[in-house]
């Protein structure tokens, strides 16, 4: 009884250490300026995205001082989790963006659960697995919520400081607050999963009892990203706001994870009765079927969310939107998921919103008139000319004058122009494809940043390949 109170009574001291070091972190965050040089602006993106996570696993290390795990093995695993995590911005790349695409919100969430959330989860789980689960260390049940929130730590931070970086730069307020966010999500799923783990190891549980951890844990992580989601599309964003969420995470978390750690020290001191095969728990070689079930399900659930991410990408970028324009005397489909911004009788534009990058990738289709009978490289000439006017060094890189654009030849010529953005001067690379359909000047210009052009290149191509004029339809 009087062990209880005391792990109470730490767990309680503990706690509030653990919510005034977060507390700090952010409040310090919110005093330090929005940083410029690139250099400074790196600096402060890795120190935002490791300190929650070192604050979080100090306070759940704590908890497990009676026979602590070696620091050099829980740093290991933390640095495993985040080398694991350098795949996601591929995975969100190849998938995710695909995904975001999807209008209605049940599709999405089923997605993104099958695909992503498990990718990260079964990647949190294998790290433990590979990393420590064979070792002597390994011998209590509280030792797979340590060894699991500190792969999923790893994977916190390696995701925070990608968006980060992806974003050049970010409000230190607004970074600590998703910082701590992922750290609290990511390292508390991780540890939940390092509790199954470690039933499964001393406990002898079924396969079916991992299955059931790694669906738990992925549900929850698809669950968390679409709501993170749809609030950042449907809200403005309030660093208060989330500062709140942020703390009210924190309670819900530690409250989650205290019971499960709280039942792990229960079974290892035998006060909870438990049906155990613990024999082999000290060896470093476990039994060979131990391995076959996390093999087979970890292998099994990351193939299944790659083939349902491919299927899913295959079908989005073949899905497409007619679009009529009687007044611009042209027809054609544009990438279901893009917005049609801007329509008027001589021009139209569509963005891809959910792109990388500050500038967004951008299709735009304008028509002006032209002499009957004028020579298609005059007035491409004269547009270009006008165009070069509105632009920042606009630089011209290449022509091409054999084009097809449904039965007509074109002319299309690839630029460079530096222009403003939200977090500064970036270089927008264009391409733009010139059609002389009787009396009128077709442009199609597609506009991206340099670093994410290629990337919705196809899609422009798609809309030359349908693009229909009035006199053929």
């Amino acid at each position: 009884m009087q062990g209880g109170t005391s792990f109470r009574r730490s767990l309680w001291i503990s706690s509030l250490i653990t919510l005034a070091g977060l507390a700090m972190f952010v409040g310090i965050s919110a005093l330090v300026p929005r940083l410029t040089n690139d250099s400074g602006a790196i600096a402060l993106s890795v120190f935002l995205a490791i300190i929650p996570a070192l604050i979080w696993l100090g306070f759940f290390y704590q908890q497990d001082r009676a026979e602590p795990e070696p620091k050099q093995l829980v740093i290991r695993v933390l640095m495993f989790g985040a080398l694991a995590a350098i795949v996601m911005p591929f995975v969100d790349q190849a998938i995710g963006k695909t995904i975001t695409q999807i209008s209605s919100l049940f599709p999405r969430l089923i997605l993104t659960i099958l695909t992503v959330s498990l990718i990260q989860e079964s990647l949190k789980v294998a790290i433990v697995r590979y990393v420590v689960l064979g070792t002597r260390e390994f011998d209590y049940h509280q030792d797979g919520i340590i060894y699991g929130l500190a792969s999923g730590l790893g994977f916190a931070t390696i995701l925070t400081l990608s968006f980060f970086l992806s974003t050049d730069g970010v409000n230190p307020l607004a970074g600590a607050i998703r910082a701590v966010d992922n750290a609290l999500m990511h390292g508390t799923l991780g540890a939940v999963s390092g509790y199954y783990i470690g039933r499964v190891k001393l406990d002898g549980k079924k396969t079916g009892w991992l299955i059931q951890g790694l669906a738990g844990v992925t549900i929850v992580n698809g669950f968390y990203a679409i709501i993170s989601d749809e609030l950042s599309r449907r809200l403005t964003f309030n660093p208060w706001y989330g500062l709140g969420a942020a703390f009210l995470l924190a309670i819900t978390v530690g409250a989650i994870l205290f019971a499960f750690f709280r039942r792990a020290e229960l079974r290892a001191t035998g006060e909870l009765k438990t049906v155990s095969v613990q024999a082999h728990a000290r060896s470093k070689r476990m039994p060979w079927d131990i391995h076959a079930r996390y093999d087979y399900v970890l292998f099994g659930s990351i193939i299944l969310a790659v083939i349902i991410g491919w299927v899913t990408s295959l079908v989005m970028t073949a899905r497409t939107v007619p679009y009529t324009d009687d007044n611009m005397g042209i027809t054609f489909c544009y990438p279901a998921g893009w917005a049609v911004e801007n329509t008027d009788p001589t021009s139209m534009t569509i963005r891809e919103l959910t792109g990388a990058g500050t500038f967004k990738p951008t299709i735009a289709i304008a028509i002006q008139k032209a002499r009957p009978g004028g020579a298609l490289d005059f007035l491409v000439a004269q547009s270009v000319t006008e165009y070069s006017y509105q632009k920042s060094l606009y630089t011209e890189s290449r022509r091409d004058d054999t084009v097809q654009v449904a039965d007509h030849t074109g002319l299309q010529v690839e630029y460079l122009y530096a222009t403003s953005t939200a977090s500064g001067p970036v270089v927008i690379r264009g391409i733009a494809t010139y059609v002389l359909d009787n009396t009128r000047l077709y442009a199609f210009r597609y506009e991206a940043e340099t670093d994410t052009f290629q990337g919705s290149l196809n899609r422009y191509q798609q809309v030359l390949r349908t693009a229909r004029f009035a006199a053929e339809q």
